[in-house]
Parts: structure tokens; C-alpha cells; sequence
């Protein structure tokens, strides 16, 4: 339910990585090391291709709340310092993804710091001194464990909370309480409390509001009622024209390295949110330097890459993220039979796609995760998996055509596909329409709107075929993709095999240098089943103008944090005006 509206937020623009994904050798970083004190003034211009959703995420999908990482902290946010935080962090972490979300990587947010005690208690020790913004009902007093036990309570309770629809059980067996002031206590089932993530996964996007305010407004989904902790605070939105966020004078978070360590944050002014739906006016806005940041296709970045004032990374993003999903749970169906899904994988050219749809530059190997550098220890690139796999990302039209055969198909099948109607589906399905037919599988492409095809996508509600999205990088030691009943294991998977690594994984928790070698030493297996068919993944861009300074090309610090990096960096007014004359 989330990838599409992921690669629309404020940063990463018009379905920007719909299909992309990455790989060791293929991404671009840019180090940047400043040595200038940073200043403080100056407007960051960002761009969404679609709108907000609401402003409070216990009643409308986190990742659909898009200004509330502006305005709103969370409980635990990602480890700025862990990227390249101006050239002075340790670079373990890109931040390029949205749901990088390792337990390693996180950093006190308005929890301090926090205890795991056992599987089945987590204890959180608050800051002192953090204050709502200066707006009635709050009037800027100072957050308690009153605030945090009731704005989590929402999440485990309310009908429509992602947290409640997704880990119901987990919801119902859980308690916090908050034994004083500035300490608060998770309890739950050992059971849900690695499934249900409380740590790494509601502890890292559920934001936290002033109880008063819930219950005198009902709830928070009225921008006039935004009240935070956060860096900025809502001051002016018109629904479906832009967002104007003016800096919080009395934020609590201080720059923690570099040559401005010790400054208060944030040094801009003002975050201006323009909602531009139209693909080819974001990209003349960004040339004429009134918005700031922009991602976008390998198609589209070729443009950019001539003009050498940008900055730029090249990147594998993983939301969005599709693969060709088959209904292997079904006994009379082709797909229940390993050789058909094999000759199905050999034969498709590609290399073809990749070189005509992404001027081949990008990788095969999408699935079950792609390549990022936070999870560089779970991934195992295509030519070090044994020959049986690498085989499925040849093209073999005549092997192919024989599996088939052998699978009791001599004349093939016919087959109906379902996807989302956009170019970035639609486009490598004709392809591969084209390839199918040349071993005698018939193909029907048939295209749906958003809100019907997300309504199939998350009801697996399809008897063939669907080109869909599958789990994010920061969930892949679940095995979501690959076990349950979860949309994102769209091909019905059930194989012991699989359940069994889900379950290692899972009692690893949290060693997730063992998980990520127990998923490494699973996908030859799993990636011979050929569960799935992957299709080439081009990689995405993200460009932006030299005067966003402190800047290194990330869009999300923490587990679906998009935007929070503005209250790190700084503008170059001067060199603005020199560049643009703005």
C-alpha cells in the first residue's frame, strides 16, 4: 500500500523509481565535506507529486501523512551522524531509501535512550526539556510520558491505525504505561514483540501529540490544529497548491557534528511544499531554480546530468520496487509448476529491456531485496549465486519453449496479467508480451487505475498474474515477501523452506548481522524456485542545486522519514543569487 505514494513525497517526485533498484557497483555517491560554518536563513523549495493525506497518522497511514516528519517527532528517528552528515559521519548509511530501519542505525529522537530487556519489554527513557510548539491547547509546555503512552495507546487502538490493521493480535496483548514522568514501558507477547517490531518499526514513525489537543479536536487530521514537537510548524496549506513550514524557534535537537556541532537546528527558515502533479512542470521549476531538489528516472536524468552546476546520486531505490507475480497456490494452474515459472523467467531478454527501457544502466537482480548499503550484508550479487540461478536472467527462448512443453504445455497457455496503469508498468510488459509469445504463452495485459489496482494488489485478489510490489528493504528479515499472507507475497508462496528461514530470522532478532547472514545463505535457494519474475530495474537520480549545503543526496533519515534531513542542512543564499539571481 505504500510504494506509490513513497516515491511521490516531498523529495522524491513523480514516480521517480517506480521500477528502479541498485546495485554494489552501480551506485553514486557524493561525498561532501564541508568546511564552512553553516548559516542560518533562507527557504528550502521541495516538491510531491501528490498531496497530503492528512496530518495525523493514527487515523490516515503514516507514509501517506507527508508534512508530519516536518512538524512531528517520533520516539527514536535514524543516526545522522551514521551517513555522511557533510563529510564527518561514518558513512555506514546512504539514507538515499525510505525504509532503511536497523537497529543499529537509530539515534534518540525524544526518547534519550532505551533499554531491550528479554523479548517482551522495552523501556523508554525520555528527554528532558522538549516542547510543543507555542500553540494553544499546549502553549509550548513540555512533553511527558503522559503525551507518548496516549499517542501510542492511539496506534494500538484505533480502527484505523496501520499499526492496529497490520499486527491486530500484537495491538490487542500489549501494555505501556509510564511509570514517571519521563519513562516509559512497552510489555507485550514475546511473540509480537518481534513481529509487531515495537522497537525498530512504531517506535520510528508513530509521532507523538499533546493528549489535550487529541481530545479537545477529536483528532489531528485538521492542518489548523498541528501541534508538534518537530523542527518546523505548519503555518499555511492550501490543499492541492503547497505548504508553507516555518522554523520552531524553541526545537530541542542540536547539530551533532561538524563544523556547526553544537548549533541549534534547523538553520532554515522555512520548508515551501509545492504539490505539482504535472511531471514536465516540476522539471522546469527545478531548471529555473525554484524548487531545490529533485528525483526522477533514468529517462529524465539525462537531461540533468549535461548541466554541471547539479549535484547528483545515482541510486537503487526500493519502493516502488514491481516484480511479475503468479498464483503458484493454485494446483491446476501453470504456475504451480517450477518449469513453467523457469521457462517463463528464460524467456525474457533481459538485457533487451535494460539497454532499450534504461539505457543499460541498472541491475537484474531486484528480488526478494535489492542492493543498499545499509543491508549490504543480506545481499548476494547475481554472479556469486550458483549457475542454476543466473540462468533465469539469460534469455534461453528454446530451452524455455521445451519446459513448457514438458510441463504438459506443447502448444502454451494463455495468461492475464494485471498492473497498474502507468508507462513504467506498461511499457516492459509489452516486452515481455512480445518475448512470452515466441514459446507459445499468450499474454493479456490488463491495466487499472491507483485505487483499483492497489484494492487487487493488497486483497490478492487475481487469478493469473500481477506486476505488484513486494516487501521494503527494512522488513525483509520478516519474509514478507516470500511467507505469509501479506500482499507482498503475491505469488502465494508457501514453501517449508521459506517459513523455516522466516522463523531463524526472526528468533535472531535483534543480532542483525545474523540475519543478514541467514537471509544471504538462503537466496540461492529461494531465488531457484523462481517464485517470481524480476524484470530489469533502471536506477533513479536525485539531483539538486549546490547551494543546499549539508547536503549528500538523502531522502529519509530513519524508517520512512522523508524530508527530515531539511533540519540538517543549510542554504547558500549567496550562491543562489549568483547561480539564479533569486
Amino acid at each position: 500500500m505504500k510504494r506509490l505514494f513513497i516515491i511521490s513525497l516531498v523529495i522524491v517526485g513523480l514516480l521517480a523509481g517506480v521500477l528502479a533498484s541498485s546495485c554494489a557497483k552501480g551506485t553514486k555517491e557524493v561525498v561532501v565535506v564541508e568546511k564552512e560554518r553553516p548559516q542560518y536563513g533562507g527557504t528550502l523549495n521541495v516538491v510531491s507529486t501528490v498531496d497530503t493525506y492528512g496530518f495525523d497518522d493514527a487515523v490516515v497511514p503514516h507514509a501517506n501523512c507527508y508534512l508530519l516528519k516536518f512538524t512531528n517527532d517520533e520516539i527514536v528517528q535514524g543516526d545522522w551522524t551514521k551517513g555522511n552528515a557533510g563529510g564527518y559521519g561514518t558513512r555506514e548509511c546512504e539514507w538515499f531509501l525510505a525504509g532503511v530501519n536497523r537497529l543499529q542505525h537509530k539515534a534518540g529522537s525524544l526518547a534519550e535512550s532505551w533499554e531491550l530487556q528479554g523479548n517482551d519489554t522495552v523501556i523508554l527513557h525520555l528527554r528532558k526539556g522538549v516542547k510543543f510548539h507555542n500553540k494553544p491547547p499546549a502553549n509550548g509546555r513540555e512533553v511527558t510520558a503522559d503525551d507518548v503512552v496516549f499517542s501510542l495507546k492511539r496506534h494500538l487502538t484505533l480502527p484505523t491505525s496501520y499499526f492496529k490493521m497490520t499486527y491486530a493480535k500484537a495491538a490487542e496483548t500489549t501494555q505501556i504505561t509510564a511509570p514517571d514522568p519521563y519513562t516509559v514501558v512497552i510489555k507485550t507477547n514475546p511473540e509480537y514483540m518481534i513481529i509487531g517490531d515495537f522497537f525498530t518499526i512504531l517506535n520510528d514513525y508513530a509521532t507523538i501529540f499533546p493528549r489535550e489537543a487529541v481530545e479537545q479536536f477529536g483528532n489531528m487530521n485538521d492542518w489548523k490544529n498541528s501541534i508538534g514537537t518537530g523542527p518546523f510548524m505548519l503555518t499555511e496549506y492550501m490543499r492541492g497548491s503547497h505548504a508553507i513550514l516555518s522554523r520552531n524557534p524553541d526545537f530541542w535537537e542540536k547539530n551533532p557534528i561538524g563544523p556547526g556541532k553544537g548549533d541549534q537546528l534547523p538553520y532554515i527558515d522555512q520548508v515551501k511544499w509545492l504539490v505539482v502533479p504535472d511531471e514536465s512542470t516540476q522539471h522546469a521549476l527545478f531548471r529555473a531554480g525554484d524548487i531545490d531538489i529533485l528525483s526522477c528516472d533514468w529517462e529524465v536524468a539525462q537531461e540533468f546530468l549535461k548541466d554541471t552546476r547539479l549535484k547528483y546520486v545515482r541510486y537503487l531505490d526500493d519502493y516502488g520496487q514491481a516484480v511479475i507475480f503468479m498464483r503458484t497456490d493454485k494446483k491446476d494452474s501453470p504456475f504451480a509448476d517450477i518449469r513453467v515459472r523457469r521457462a517463463l523467467s528464460m524467456a525474457i531478454d533481459n538485457k533487451r529491456i535494460l539497454n532499450e527501457y534504461y539505457g543499460g544502466e541498472g541491475t537484474l537482480l531486484k528480488w526478494p531485496i535489492v542492493y543498499a548499503k545499509e543491508y549490504s550484508g543480506a545481499y548476494v550479487p547475481l554472479e556469486q549465486l550458483p549457475r542454476s540461478v543466473q540462468e533465469l536472467f539469460e534469455y534461453h527462448p528454446d530451452k524455455a519453449k521445451q519446459l513448457v512443453a514438458e510441463a504438459g504445455y506443447p502448444n502454451g497457455f494463455k495468461a492475464k496479467i494485471i498492473c497498474y496503469n502507468h508507462r513504467a508498468y506498461l511499457d516492459p510488459l509489452q516486452m515481455v508480451k512480445d518475448m512470452w509469445s515466441k514459446i507459445g504463452v499468450e499474454l493479456e495485459i490488463e491495466p487499472k487505475d491507483y485505487a483499483t489496482f492497489q484494492g487487487i494488489m493488497i486483497r490478492r485478489a487475481y487469478d493469473d498474474m500481477l506486476f505488484g510490489w513486494y516487501g521494503g528493504i527494512g522488513a525483509f528479515w520478516k519474509g514478507i515477501s516470500w511467507t505469509t499472507q501479506s500482499y507482498a507475497n503475491g505469488s502465494y508462496i508457501n514453501d517449508p523452506k521459506c517459513a523455516e528461514t522466516r522463523q531463524a530470522m526472526l528468533a535472531a532478532f535483534p543480532d542483525e548481522n545474523k540475519i543478514d547472514q541467514i537471509h544471504r545463505e538462503f537466496m540461492p535457494y529461494l531465488l531457484d524456485q523462481a517464485y517470481v519474475i524480476q524484470l530489469p530495474a533502471g536506477y533513479s537520480y536525485r539531483f539538486w542545486w549546490p547551494w543546499v549545503r549539508n547536503y549528500s543526496g538523502e531522502a529519509s533519515i530513519g524508517h520512512y522519514n522523508v524530508g527530515n534531513f531539511s533540519k540538517y542542512i543549510w542554504i547558500d543564499q549567496e550562491m543562489k543569487r549568483a547561480l539564479v539571481g533569486k
